[in-house]
């Protein structure tokens, strides 16, 4: 698996997985499509790593940044992998590639935050499998009984 930034050519194939995940409404799915293009943009400083396969074919991706007027501090906006591959470490290839870059720069915090419904308990369970820790629950955040959960890693 080749884990690199993106580039402009794999736009087609990342809004491809976007739309592909089950649990993302419409509005989450037109934010992830700005995040990834704003990440082309040399002015904006997101980041986003993509593992493709031997054939060059996108399996997952992630996208992060600093958050601002905070120092070595860092959200992770979007993380997705290929239904069809999913369960076979993509995911974790993704965040462990992203954490070591992270780590290059000095010790900081990784924030994500995600849905308390249960369609996202996948990616909850994901994070507390990579030892992110549950930091805040805002019941009712999103709309009635859908929770935001943020979860840290310190590193």
């Amino acid at each position: 698996m080749l884990v690199r930034p993106i580039i402009p050519e794999d736009r087609e194939q990342l809004i491809r997985i976007v739309k592909q995940q089950t649990n993302f409404l419409q509005c989450e799915i037109d934010i992830a499509i700005e995040v990834i293009d704003a990440t082309f943009d040399p002015v904006e400083d997101y980041q986003t790593l993509a593992a493709f396969d031997q054939q060059q074919q996108l399996l997952g991706f992630i996208s992060f940044g600093p958050i601002p007027l905070t120092v070595n501090r860092f959200d992770i906006y979007w993380i997705a992998v290929d239904p069809v591959n999913g369960r076979h470490g993509t995911g974790t290839v993704l965040i462990l590639e992203m954490e070591k870059r992270l780590k290059q720069a000095g010790s900081g915090h990784i924030y994500v935050e995600t849905s308390s419904t249960e369609g996202y308990a996948p990616a909850r369970l994901f994070y507390e499998k990579h030892n992110y820790q549950l930091v805040s629950q805002l019941d009712d955040f999103y709309r009635d009984g859908d929770g935001r959960m943020i979860y840290r890693k310190i590193y």
